[in-house]
């Protein structure tokens, strides 16, 4: 039985990078072709945010995190060590920055690495620490896994890499019921799913908010997620009397609770991969409103079918699309009945079957 590894740098987090990592690993374990590791840099809390399936080992290679720079040198030879005495097959790094451990480690060993990008090539080239583990790791990983074609196609014109790589979707849950008519009595609300970092495009977020809760008193506006931009946010509903309708519930367990209940879900990314939150919106039939940025939305949402995309950063057209959903009852229940269009793609079946392949072509 092959050993599979996936690597990442705590996956007792909550976010959308660690949970599709945990479901890919726990559909490969109940095929009982494969045993599936995880091995973390640090973890931060004793369990797992997300469920992993019953036999699934976990390990860590310290308890404190270590960002990227000379520090990574003595973790290249923990995971070396660990590398051996595993007899690991395969290790997914879960973010391209372990590459910079993974293929030094691994050199002159039977283990294949396989580097996921969860993010795009774009984001990785702003950024020079990331910058220069993407061109190291372009010529050395076994395997690349990209989210969407369009990421695919950025690495074969940008580093020429067009042999063993490919583009696999993140899964989504398919809601097998019709959707229902999600009126509520009392205040309807928006949803937004997701960290709170910069990243994500909080203080854009905020300021969108602000126009459309002080012209709608009976609509709130409900954020599912923690991180540093929440003193910020705390900040904005206090200056603007807010407290009442932009709600912080911080990470919770039950999302899908939010989602089957609300009337729209706004996405104010500034870079993502494929986000989870949107699959997840769109399996839940949300009208969904995001910035079309490099990556992610435009694969997921119809414009004008099923939600809207947005030039990015263009905080008055998305405040105004909102207001349109939030006007026009009858437009928010066609888009929500538009919401599986073109959902094949995205179902696990699929994916796992890509997934297999790939593992299959590196054990050979």
């Amino acid at each position: 039985m092959k050993k599979i590894c996936f690597f990442s740098g705590d996956i007792t987090r909550n976010g959308g990078t660690e949970k599709v990592s945990i479901l890919i690993a726990n559909e490969l374990k109940r095929q009982g072709k494969y045993e599936i590791f995880f091995l973390s840099l640090t973890e931060q809390k004793n369990q797992p945010f997300f469920s992993l399936e019953q036999g699934i080992k976990r390990f860590s290679l310290g308890d404190k995190w270590i960002q990227p720079g000379p520090a990574y040198l003595p973790v290249i030879h923990k995971l070396r060590r660990f590398l051996k005495e595993q007899k690991i097959d395969i290790l997914i790094d879960i973010d391209i920055v372990l590459d910079i451990l993974s293929l030094p480690a691994s050199k002159g060993m039977k283990t294949k690495v396989i580097s996921w990008e969860h993010f795009n090539c774009e984001y990785e080239q702003s950024i020079l620490y990331r910058r220069f583990i993407l061109k190291y790791s372009v010529k050395r990983s076994d395997y690349i896994i990209t989210l969407t074609e369009d990421d695919r196609v950025c690495y074969c014109n940008t580093f020429g890499r067009s042999e063993n790589i490919r583009a696999i979707y993140n899964p989504m849950e398919i809601i097998q019921s019709e959707p229902t008519a999600q009126s509520q009595q009392g205040k309807k609300y928006i949803v937004t799913v997701g960290r709170l970092i910069q990243r994500k495009g909080i203080d854009y977020l905020a300021r969108i908010a602000v126009r459309v809760l002080k012209k709608y008193k009976d609509w709130s506006w409900i954020l599912l997620g923690d991180g540093e931009e929440r003193t910020f946010l705390e900040k904005v509903i206090s200056d603007n009397q807010l407290e009442n309708q932009l709600i912080l519930k911080g990470n919770v367990t039950n999302v899908a609770d939010y989602l089957v209940k609300a009337e729209i879900f706004v996405m104010t990314s500034r870079v993502e991969g494929l986000p989870m939150c949107l699959l997840e919106a769109k399996a839940n039939h949300l009208p969904c409103i995001s910035f079309c940025i490099r990556t992610g939305p435009k694969e997921i949402i119809e414009d004008g079918v099923n939600g809207y995309l947005i030039p990015p950063f263009d905080c008055d057209i998305m405040t105004e699309k909102i207001e349109l959903l939030i006007q026009n009852e009858t437009l928010r229940k066609e888009f929500s009945e538009n919401a599986c269009h073109n959902i094949e793609k995205f179902q696990m079946t699929q994916i796992i079957k890509n997934w297999n392949e790939v593992i299959e072509l590196l054990c050979g």
